[in-house]
C-alpha cells in the first residue's frame, strides 16, 4: 500500500517514515538556524565541541527533544552534502560534496597519507582551475569529469556550507526527505502502471484496473479461498469457477460483448492470452476503438462495466441484470459519454487546460546599438547530467566577428552548462576590452538564476556569485530582465 503508484502500489504514505522526515526537518533547522535561541541552547548543551553534521547524534540521558531529533541522524547524513564556496572547509576525500558518497569510497588507487585530510582548496589553483594531476590516477574518469564542472571561488571569503543534496535547489523539505527514505528499485512493469493511472477515464475505473492487474478483485474464486463464499462458481454460469478472466471475458454476457467489438483479425489472440498478457496488451493498445475512443480507454471502461454487471447479478439477483444486448448498448453509451466529457474544453473561470500551450518563437540575431557589442552564449549537455560543453561569440554593431570561445566543462546538467557559458563569455568579453556589452542566452532558466537572489545552499550559488561579481565590474552589461 505504501509503494508509489508507478510501482504498483496505492501511493499511501508510511506514517512512521513521514514522522522521521519531519524529525529530520528539526535537525536541518538545528544545522542552519544558528541564531535561533532554541538552536543555540541545544547546541551548547549537547554538541558544543562537534562540527557540522556531527552535532546531531544520540546522547545517553539527553532530553526528549534531543532524542527525537537525533533519530533522524542517519537520514540527515544521507541527504546532506557540502556546497563548495572557497573550498577551505570541505575535505576532498572524506566529505560528501560531489557524489552521494565520499570520494575515498570510489578511489581506484591508494590515497597518499599526506593527502587524506586535504581540503578541496588544496586541489585548485589561485585562478580557480582544478589541479587534475593530483587526483587523475586516483579517481575514475567519470568522477573527474564531474569535478571539472564544479566551481570553486578561491577569492571568496565565504566558507563552504551544507546543503540538501536530495533537492535540486538545495533546500530541505519533508517531501524530499520522505522520498529519500522511499527510494525503490526500478519496477519492470512501471510503464504499465503509468498507463493505468494516466488513462482518460474516471478514477474509479483506474482503481479497478489497478486491482485487476494485481489479481485482487473479489471474484467468487478468491472469496472462496478466503472462506467468505460457499463455493467458487460463477452465479451466472452455475458450474464454472469464477476467475478474473472468466468474469471479464469468458462469461456469456462478457463474451457476447467482446465478440461484437473486438476486430475479427484480433479475436484469436484476444481470447487465447493469459490474464497478465491479456491486460497488458489491451491497456497498451493505442489504436482507435469504437466511436473513435482509444482502445485502452474503451477496454478499461468496458471491463469495469462488465464487473459492475457481475456484482449486480451476485448481490441483487439475476433479475436485476441487463440482457447482453442491453448491457453492450449501455457500455458503448457510457464509454462515449466519458470520452466526450474528458476531452471537453474547460469552461470554469480560472481553470487550467490539461495540456500546456506550445509557444513558437522566431530566433534571430539583432545588431546592438552603435558602440555596443553583442555576446551570444550557449551551453549544452548530452544527457542531464552528461558530457557538457560551452561556446559563444562576440560581434559588434555591424555584425563583424570580434572574439569567441568554445570549451569542455566535464559532466554537468544543461542549466549548469548554460551558466558556465555565461561565465566564460563575460570573461572573454572583459579580456577583449568590450566595455558596453549586450549578453544574450537561449536559456531562460539561466537568466532567471542570474537575476534572482538564491539561497547560499543552492548547488549553483558559487558559480552565480562569480558571474555577478563579473557583472559588477566597471563596464555596462545588458542582460534580459536587468536593463
Amino acid at each position: 500500500m505504501i509503494l508509489p503508484r508507478r510501482q504498483g502500489g496505492a501511493g499511501l504514505r508510511s506514517i512512521r517514515q513521514a514522522n522521521l522526515a519531519m524529525l529530520a526537518k528539526g535537525g536541518w533547522r538545528l544545522l542552519k538556524e544558528t541564531d535561533s535561541l532554541w538552536c543555540r541552547v541545544l547546541r551548547d548543551k549537547y554538541s558544543r565541541d562537534q562540527r557540522d553534521l556531527g552535532i546531531i547524534r544520540p546522547i545517553q540521558g539527553s532530553s526528549f527533544t534531543w532524542r527525537t531529533i537525533s533519530k533522524a541522524d542517519d537520514l540527515l547524513h544521507r541527504g546532506c552534502a557540502w556546497n563548495i564556496k572557497n573550498g577551505r572547509r570541505t575535505k576532498f576525500w572524506s566529505d560528501v560534496w560531489i557524489l552521494q558518497v565520499p570520494l575515498k569510497d570510489v578511489a581506484v588507487g591508494q590515497i597518499p597519507g599526506e593527502m587524506e585530510d586535504a581540503v578541496v582548496a588544496d586541489f585548485v589553483t589561485q585562478e580557480g582551475a582544478w589541479r587534475t594531476d593530483l587526483y587523475s590516477d586516483l579517481l575514475p574518469q567519470e568522477v573527474q569529469m564531474k569535478i571539472l564542472s564544479t566551481a570553486v571561488d578561491t577569492i571568496s571569503t565565504e566558507n563552504d556550507t551544507i546543503f540538501w543534496n536530495a533537492a535540486s535547489d538545495g533546500r530541505f523539505s519533508a517531501k524530499t526527505a520522505y522520498n529519500l527514505l522511499n527510494q525503490h528499485d526500478a519496477d519492470p512493469d512501471e510503464k504499465y502502471w503509468k498507463i493505468i493511472w494516466s488513462l482518460p477515464v474516471p478514477e474509479r475505473v483506474r482503481s479497478f484496473l489497478w486491482l485487476t492487474c494485481l489479481g485482487r478483485i473479489a471474484t467468487n474464486q478468491l472469496r472462496f479461498c478466503r472462506k467468505s463464499a460457499p463455493n467458487p462458481d460463477c452465479v451466472r454460469c452455475l458450474g464454472q469457477p469464477e476467475s478474473i478472466l472468466h468474469a471479464l471475458w469468458d462469461c456469456p454476457p462478457a463474451l457476447f460483448f467482446w465478440r461484437r467489438h473486438v476486430p475479427t483479425a484480433k479475436q484469436h489472440s484476444f481470447f487465447s492470452a493469459e490474464q497478465r498478457d491479456w491486460l497488458r496488451e489491451n491497456l497498451s493498445n493505442s489504436e482507435a476503438g469504437p466511436s473513435g475512443i482509444p482502445w485502452a480507454a474503451f477496454f478499461g471502461v468496458a471491463t469495469w462495466c462488465l464487473w459492475k454487471s457481475r456484482c449486480e447479478a451476485c448481490f441483487k439477483g439475476l433479475a436485476a441484470v441487463l440482457s447482453p444486448p442491453s448491457l453492450a448498448h449501455s457500455i458503448i453509451a457510457k464509454a462515449k459519454l466519458w470520452h466526450e466529457a474528458w476531452h471537453a474544453p474547460m469552461v470554469l473561470p480560472g481553470s487550467r487546460s490539461r495540456t500546456a500551450t506550445r509557444v513558437v518563437q522566431n530566433v534571430g540575431w539583432k545588431p546592438p546599438p552603435q558602440g555596443w557589442y553583442t555576446l551570444n552564449v550557449d551551453g549544452a549537455s548530452c544527457g542531464n547530467p552528461g558530457p557538457a560543453g560551452t561556446g559563444g561569440c562576440i560581434r559588434d554593431s555591424s555584425g563583424r566577428w570580434v572574439s569567441g570561445f568554445v570549451g569542455n566543462i566535464g559532466t554537468a546538467s544543461a542549466a549548469l552548462a548554460e551558466l558556465w557559458a555565461v561565465f566564460h563569455g563575460l570573461e572573454v568579453a572583459w579580456n577583449t576590452g568590450c566595455r558596453t556589452l549586450k549578453m544574450e542566452s537561449g536559456s531562460r532558466l539561466a537568466i532567471e538564476l542570474i537575476n534572482n537572489r538564491l539561497d547560499q545552499v543552492h548547488p549553483y550559488s558559487t558559480l552565480l556569485s562569480a558571474i555577478r561579481r563579473k557583472l559588477s565590474q566597471d563596464w555596462l552589461v545588458s542582460i534580459p530582465g536587468r536593463e
